[in-house]
């Protein structure tokens, strides 16, 4: 008997904090709910721009060097289309939050990332390293294929 008086008093005291625990939560109906801010990605325009020319140069390149294997050439245009289907996603993905803020690099700042702020030079050769190896390798495929020869 005193057992269950004893879970009742809890109860009762357990409602009671709830209660004054979900006041503190509650916000006034008339507060306009505030966007959040699209920090995105914040690179400048010009490290896509590069990024993306470095693929075209290595797509172009091996379509060089592939002479005229019409065999080769198709596989070239099917990886050309994964990789416009790869960026466009992205890139549509990225829009769904609306505009993104304006880059700290295009007004003179450091990007702020995990490890620290970055610098333009540090941002470039971070993220441009992979495709500008990409074309590199592109190239000296085509480089390699016009000094041996289309007989050998």
């Amino acid at each position: 008997m005193f057992e269950q008086q004893t879970l009742i008093a809890e109860s009762e005291v357990c409602a009671e904090a709830e209660v004054r625990a979900l006041k503190g939560l509650l916000q006034p109906l008339s507060v306009a709910p505030v966007a959040p801010s699209n920090a995105g990605f914040q690179l400048p325009a010009q490290v896509w721009q590069i990024m993306l020319s470095c693929y075209g140069i290595f797509f172009f390149a091996i379509f060089l060097a592939t002479g005229g294997s019409t065999a080769a050439r198709f596989a070239i245009m099917i990886s050309v289309l994964y990789t416009a289907i790869y960026f466009g996603v992205a890139r549509l993905g990225a829009r769904q939050a609306g505009r993104e803020q304006t880059s700290p690099l295009d007004c003179g700042g450091k990007l702020p990332t995990w490890t620290g702020p970055m610098d333009r030079k540090a941002v470039f050769a971070q993220v441009l390293v992979v495709p500008a190896t990409v074309s590199l390798f592109g190239i000296g495929i085509l480089i390699i294929v016009l000094a041996v020869g289309p007989g050998a």
